[in-house]
């Protein structure tokens, strides 16, 4: 309503066009000073003038333009807007999976800062942000990306390294089995020792911090022992390659060095032995990489 009038749908409005039957997505509003905004997609035959105080799952939209940038809206959401949501999947994927979830109590927890380290090269994910309001989940505001990367990578949930100098992993494919030797028996027996199947390896790489001006050579020692005490503190980690690869692995045994040619140029060893599946829930919960398992598997 502007000076008492609408601007479409009733007798007394501005313009007597009809109403398109389009669906409206967004509108722009400038050059004006206004008090109050509300949009609903009930059908307002009869309507009296006073727009409605209480928000339905019919309203769109009620900004009252309370003196702040908010519009009155965020700080009305605040108050029955329980937690927000963040969900993940793969792109042709129908399934979301929860991967943060965060409380609200003010308007600035609606902003969330989060990064996700466990998404594999080559691949397009669609992530989503979802208010969750009387324990349901209202619809989704979604967005897609598309991960791709030229090295490997070895992260937890707070931080992410890149191993990009004299890379080289060598990879095995693990199942248990015992070769029983029979008397009498030409050929032995193979007996395989239950389910277990999992990938193990040992992965090769100089470490020197890249940063905005090139390879920082004179502190690599620095941060070699940093790598060391992040790959030594016995928690999970994800393990990513270019090629599209990704594990979830525990890092086994001591950590190695070895000069290449330099006493700069130091190469790590790391023997790594898979420990879940970075792409389900449960796992990902298990091991401390997320908070949440509403989702779980």
């Amino acid at each position: 309503m502007i000076l008492g009038s609408t601007f479409a749908g009733s007798g007394s409005a501005v313009s007597y066009a009809t109403a398109k039957e389009a669906a409206v997505t967004s509108f722009t509003l400038t050059g004006m000073v206004l008090d109050e905004l509300y949009a609903t997609k009930d059908s307002l035959i009869n309507f009296n003038w006073n727009i409605p105080s209480d928000w339905t799952f019919n309203t769109y939209l009620h900004a009252l333009y309370q003196n702040d940038v908010y519009a009155g809206n965020v700080s009305f959401s605040e108050s029955i807007v329980q937690k927000i949501k963040i969900k993940k999947r793969y792109k042709g994927d129908f399934a979301w999976k929860t991967i943060y979830e965060k409380e609200i109590h003010s308007n600035e927890d609606f902003a969330i800062e989060f990064y996700d380290y466990y998404s594999p090269s080559g691949k397009e994910i669609e992530y989503a942000y979802v208010a969750v309001i009387s324990g349901a989940d209202t619809d989704t505001i979604s967005t897609s990306v598309y991960s791709e990367f030229e090295c490997y990578f070895i992260c937890d949930r707070n931080a992410s390294y890149p191993m990009i100098l004299d890379t080289s992993n060598t990879i095995t494919y693990n199942k248990e089995s015992q070769t029983i030797i029979s008397p009498g028996c030409r050929y032995p027996y193979v007996v395989n020792n239950g389910i277990a199947r999992y990938y193990s390896g040992t992965l090769t790489a100089t470490f020197i911090e890249l940063g905005q001006d090139g390879y920082d050579v004179e502190n690599g020692w620095s941060y070699r022992n940093q790598i060391d005490q992040f790959l030594s503190d016995g928690k999970p980690k994800i393990l990513k390659s270019f090629e599209g690869d990704m594990y979830m692995v525990n890092v086994v045994g001591s950590l190695s060095r070895a000069e290449n040619g330099h006493y700069q140029n130091i190469s790590h060893s790391i023997e790594w032995m898979e420990c879940g599946d970075p792409t389900r829930i449960a796992d990902l919960y298990d091991k401390g990489f997320i908070d949440t398992d509403i989702d779980r598997e």
